[in-house]
């Protein structure tokens, strides 16, 4: 076999091969690079030699001081006569220039020691110098000053060798320079006022002239207050002629709202809310009622009406968002933290207000538009703010919007909200922050209708499995019936009704969420009224599977002694809403409650209690829609006390009760025997203070408390009271309870029927002398009583 020779490699190779093998072994010395030291040119300093003639020309600082110091100075310079070499002919300014300038004491000045022509150099050489001298300080002076910085010194063979290297200042530090020059400057000034000089400048005399009174204030505010307004209202009509090309007009009204403006001065709270308030106005006038969805149209070629409808769209929402922004963040002054009790400032609390109620009209003008979740998350925990306004404010805006809300999203998002709040802050949130709940449109609900969709969708899924079985034309031919019947649906608008009663479905979930969770709190928990009087305007949507333990739970709640005495008519109420509606096929005997009403209602009146009259008529009503399931002694008993409680509650309220005790007794004829007048003998007798109304016995009272409301103040009592009695028909028939009460309350002064102005006296008639007499038989009475008695008396009674 043939020996192997060494590989080939180039001349390149072993090289780098050698050099790395000499580099291992510690024996190649490589050749750093060197830095370069930057040394400073130093100027050729000239020794000047003084002669005695130009110390007899320098005769301007000579006399200034003694022959001593003369004798001195002069073997000094003498010695070294460089000592004076360096100090310039005329003192120089400094570059960076302080504010004042102070006369300093000024060095004498030195005579630059001139050769004679007796000398040995010549006239040339000297002229020279000085040009080359003049010529280097020149250069000096108008080269910036650079900063010496010492590096790290090397080692070289001579030695070791220091480095040094020249650099600018920064801005930062000549900056601090100034600053400290400023700021001894403002040391010097005060200490020369100290002392007693009194410098006036004219900066001083012209902010003497500059003092702006309070009148002057009042009217540059009422000036720049009257060109904002114009400002805006022109800005606010130009865009509303044409939205498509004025959009931009937007942007100074958007910079009106700001806190402070661009030359940094504070901006009117008046002008912020004139902004604010035009800007509301112009984007419900402009926004379209749909959503606006975000598409990227870059890379497809668009027709250029598309185009700028696109573009405009998109600048409307930027717009959009930016106000919305400036308006979350002027009502945050409403939004406080655990445990800030810090009083905000009366302008800063104005501008809030005037923001929510912006933000609220936003919300209910377009529900369906783009960024309305946001603002709801922005004002729904404004239902627990401490100002009764906001929630207000809030309140009403959420029943507009469940009212005008036909989806159903927004109003499932603002119910969600409202259960995180319940859940957030339990019993801090004032009991008015759930009121407008009560408002939910969700009477075509039925929670129900679970089992018969969970029963449907096991049946869809057997026939799946059948249809896999199938061959390709029976699924194609499938396929074609599926989408055949969504565009029937679709035609028949019934697939957008599925989606919104799918929605309402949650809503109503939801809602029940949040009033068993207060109802598990009770009675501890502040909102048990709340709670209670949703679930009495709910209870005909709610299982039927959970009637029995709510039924359990507000029986227990009724023997609590810690619940209120409106608590446990609200209990009542509910209870018997359950069992006049779906809840009257259970199992569940109402004697409790009854008694609890009838026991109730005696203390109800015009006074402190008069906000529970609606609660207790409410109740009534639930009891008369199932009257034929009660008691004819309990329908009594109730009849009875409902009389007399109308005599102690206000017009309105006697006004429902009257009416509803005119439909109890059309529907059961057995309360007739109480407006007999015939006495019913050995049938017992009525007692009103027992407990159960069974056991009263009602069926021997009388209602003579209907004819003490025949002289009742209000003449529609009055008229309600003669038609109970005489049994006949009356005007409010139409009207529900809850409508009588409402139509017929005066606490926003109206009296209806309105109050009829007294008729004018006639000056000219006469006014007859003598007695008066109210009624005629009295008259007659009297009369026969002065004509029998003898009225003569003898002369010795007299005397």
């Amino acid at each position: 076999m043939a020996k192997k020779g060494k590989a080939k490699i180039s001349k390149v190779k072993r090289n780098n091969q050698t050099t790395n093998k000499m580099k291992k072994q510690g024996k190649l010395k490589l050749q750093r690079h060197k830095t370069k030291v930057q040394k400073q040119r130093q100027p050729t300093q000239n020794q000047l030699e003084y002669s005695s003639e130009s110390e007899s020309s320098s005769n301007e600082w000579a006399d200034m001081l003694d022959e001593d110091e003369q004798q001195y100075i002069t073997s000094r310079l003498a010695k070294q006569p460089q000592l004076l070499s360096n100090i310039p002919d005329k003192e120089q300014e400094n570059k960076r220039g302080s504010k004042r300038k102070r006369g300093k004491e000024k060095l004498p000045k030195i005579a630059k020691p001139t050769r004679n022509a007796n000398s040995d150099s010549g006239a040339d050489s000297d002229t020279d110098d000085t040009d080359m001298e003049e010529k280097y300080e020149k250069e000096q002076a108008e080269r910036p000053t650079k900063k010496i910085r010492s590096l790290l010194p090397i080692k070289t063979k001579s030695g070791i060798e220091e480095r040094m290297e020249e650099c600018e200042e920064s801005e930062t530090e000549q900056e601090n320079e100034q600053q400290e020059e400023e700021k001894s400057d403002e040391e010097e000034a005060d200490t020369e006022s100290d002392s007693g000089m009194e410098v006036t400048t004219e900066e001083e005399q012209a902010g003497d002239k500059d003092v702006i009174t309070t009148v002057e204030l009042m009217a540059q505010r009422r000036d720049r207050l009257n060109h904002e307004k114009l400002r805006i209202g022109a800005l606010c009509s130009s865009l509303l002629e044409s939205p498509e090309k004025k959009l931009k007009n937007l942007f100074p009204i958007l910079y009106l709202m700001d806190e402070r403006l661009k030359d940094g001065a504070q901006n009117l709270i008046s002008v912020r809310k004139l902004a604010t308030i035009s800007a509301a106005e112009v984007f419900c006038d402009i926004l379209p009622d749909y959503k606006i969805r975000h598409q990227d149209y870059s890379d497809v070629k668009l027709k250029k009406d598309t185009l700028t409808l696109y573009k405009y769209e998109k600048e409307l929402l930027e717009f959009y968002k930016r106000y919305l922004q400036r308006l979350e963040k002027a009502a945050n002054v409403f939004r406080r933290k655990k445990g800030d009790n810090r009083a905000a400032e009366g302008a800063a609390v104005s501008l809030a207000l005037v923001s929510v109620r912006c933000m609220c009209s936003m919300l209910a003008a377009r529900p369906d538009f783009n960024y309305a979740s946001n603002i709801a998350q922005s004002l729904v925990p404004l239902l627990g703010a401490a100002d009764a306004r906001v929630r207000a404010l809030v309140s009403a805006c959420a029943v507009a919007v469940f009212a005008a809300d036909r989806r159903g999203e927004i109003t499932l998002t603002i119910v969600r909200l409202i259960n995180q709040l319940v859940k957030r802050r339990g019993d801090r949130i004032h009991p008015s922050a759930l009121e407008c709940l009560l408002s939910l449109k969700i009477k075509d609900v039925d929670l129900d209708k679970e089992a018969d969709l969970q029963n449907k969708k096991r049946q869809e899924e057997k026939h799946k499995k059948r249809i896999i079985n199938l061959s390709k034309k029976e699924k194609k031919r499938a396929k074609k019936l599926k989408e055949v019947e969504r565009e029937l649906l679709e035609t028949r608008a019934q697939e957008s009704a599925a989606t919104r009663r799918a929605l309402l479905t949650d809503v109503t979930r939801t809602l029940f969420h949040i009033y068993f969770r207060l109802l598990k709190a009770a009675p501890r928990a502040g909102l048990l009224a709340a709670a209670l009087t949703g679930l009495a305007r709910f209870t005909h949507v709610i299982n039927l599977e959970y009637y029995s333990d709510l039924v359990a739970i507000l029986s227990r709640l009724l023997r609590d002694e810690h619940v209120g005495a409106h608590e446990k008519l609200l209990c009542v109420n509910t209870v018997l809403s359950i069992l006049s509606g779906a809840g009257d096929a259970l199992n569940v005997d109402p004697a409790h409650f009854h008694a609890h009403l009838y026991h109730s209602l005696l203390s109800v009146h015009a006074g402190g209690t008069s906000g529970s009259a609606r609660c207790a008529l409410q109740a009534l009503g639930a009891l008369v829609a199932r009257a034929r399931s009660v008691p004819t002694a309990v329908l009594q008993a109730l009849a009875k006390r409902l009389l007399s409680a109308a005599l102690q509650l206000p017009h309105h309220a006697a006004l429902a009760a009257l009416a509803l005790l005119h439909a109890l007794l059309q529907q059961n004829k057995s309360l007739g025997s109480l407006f007999e007048t015939e006495e019913v003998v050995g049938s017992g007798r009525y007692d009103p203070l027992l407990p159960s109304p069974e056991h009263s016995g009602a069926h021997c009272a009388a209602a003579h408390d209907a004819c003490a409301l025949r002289a009742h103040y209000h003449p529609h009592v009055r008229h309600l009271a003669t038609a109970l009695l005489t049994r006949r028909s009356h005007d409010l028939a139409s009207l529900t309870t809850m409508q009588i009460l409402d139509q017929y309350d005066s606490s926003q002064m109206a009296f209806k029927p309105p109050i009829p102005p007294p008729k004018p006296i006639d000056p000219t008639a006469k006014i007859k002398s003598g007695q008066g007499w109210a009624q005629s038989d009295f008259k007659s009475y009297c009369t026969d009583i002065e004509n029998s008695v003898q009225m003569s008396f003898s002369e010795n009674i007299v005397r």
